[in-house]
């Protein structure tokens, strides 16, 4: 009888010792809730390329893949030769090299079809070919090759096909189709009222084509003129058959010009939430057919700088990058967009301009660069824990 009272005893012991350990364990997970956001500071991810001087370590872009963060530097405006696409081990907290690359500029990650592919901007050297690398077991291998092209910018999957948004120093069409099944590569014409545009326009210094966009089973694409003396414009077309039909215009005076980094990314930002896409021209705008576009204010007159939707389930949640210069630093803000407008979550002082970001959970990863610059802070990676 006592032995069972005192395996009775002990039972009760082990029971309220579980239930006191589930309940710190509660108020622990209960706490890390409520956790004021860390910022916490990850170095410079290229620091060891001695190639790379200042603005070409800019992170341009960065993405998560499992596990690994990887960041876009280079720039070819510098021609800082050959560059190399770096990785940030989530889970061993240190940076490695990824992989060397024959490009001057990686200018940003895409995922086409399902493949994780970074885009080569500017070709080391001026070879034959521009090209573009897809992750194969942790190893960037050559893609695509496009030949003659001087610079790709963005890449887009639609209707089979892979479009390619590039420039060339002779009249090329700025878009080329790519078809993987046989390898061909095909230019694609923008005409405009039954002309063609890339062949008409006179005193242009450049014709290009930054971005594209898969919309609604639609294929858009920006098509950048550089009038000499200055003069720019930015055109939107729509794939119609084999060639791409005018949308809508926008002129430099109808964007916000006065960015902390090149007029060249003033269309790496952009992102397709449900029915809409949101783009940067410094400005944030919302179109779902680019031919009516709505404005989408951005608090302390900031430049948006990058994009990034979030998905779980069938809900997307859109944030936006931002950067304003305030006295001798720029104040960078992480915004969320909460119907038409955008509420402040995360914002910081540095003397560098918030360029790219990604997310995880609710970590935040930010890169830092900017146009001429001169700071070691140059292509600074932050991460910022607890912020939801």
């Amino acid at each position: 009888m006592k032995s069972r009272l005192l395996i009775l005893i002990l039972a009760m012991i082990l029971c309220l010792s579980s239930c006191k350990n589930n309940k710190q364990t509660d108020i622990q997970s209960s706490e890390d809730s409520t956790s004021e956001p860390v910022l916490i500071d990850l170095g410079i991810c290229s620091a060891e390329d001695e190639n790379l001087d200042l603005n070409a370590r800019n992170p341009w872009d960065m993405t998560l893949i499992e596990g690994n963060l990887y960041v876009a530097v280079g720039d070819y405006s510098l021609n800082p030769g050959q560059t190399s696409i770096w990785k940030y081990d989530t889970a061993e907290s240190k940076w490695a090299n990824s992989g060397n690359v024959a490009q001057e500029e990686i200018g940003r990650f895409v995922n086409l079809n399902g493949k994780n592919v970074a885009i080569g901007a500017d070709p080391a050297g001026r070879p034959q070919y521009a090209e573009n690398y897809v992750l194969s077991n942790g190893k960037w291998e050559t893609f695509s090759k496009i030949e003659g092209a001087l610079h790709t910018f963005d890449a887009e999957y639609f209707d089979g096909a892979i479009y390619f948004g590039v420039s060339y120093e002779n009249d090329e069409y700025p878009v080329v189709k790519f078809i993987p099944d046989t390898d061909e590569y095909v230019n694609i014409p923008l005409y405009k009222k039954g002309v063609d545009v890339v062949h008409s326009l006179q005193n242009v210094d450049y014709k290009r084509v930054y971005d594209l966009f898969n919309l609604n089973g639609r294929l858009y694409c920006s098509f950048w003129v550089y009038y000499s003396g200055g003069k720019t414009t930015i055109e939107f077309f729509e794939l119609k058959g084999d060639r791409f039909e005018f949308c809508q215009a926008f002129k430099a005076s109808g964007m916000k010009m006065q960015r902390p980094i090149k007029t060249q990314m003033l269309f790496n930002s952009d992102a397709v939430v449900g029915d809409n896409c949101y783009l940067s021209l410094g400005n944030l705008y919302k179109t779902d057919d680019f031919m009516n576009f709505s404005k989408i204010n951005v608090p302390d007159d900031a430049c948006v700088t990058d994009l990034f939707v979030e998905k779980s389930g069938d809900d997307e949640t859109l944030y936006v990058l931002a950067a304003v210069k305030n006295g001798d630093e720029f104040k960078n803000t992480i915004f969320r967009l909460d119907g038409e407008n955008l509420s402040e979550i995360y914002s910081f002082n540095n003397i560098c301009s918030a360029l790219s970001f990604t997310k995880t959970d609710n970590d935040f990863y930010v890169g830092l660069g900017g146009d001429e610059i001169v700071s070691d802070n140059i292509g600074t990676v932050l991460k910022i824990e607890n912020l939801t």
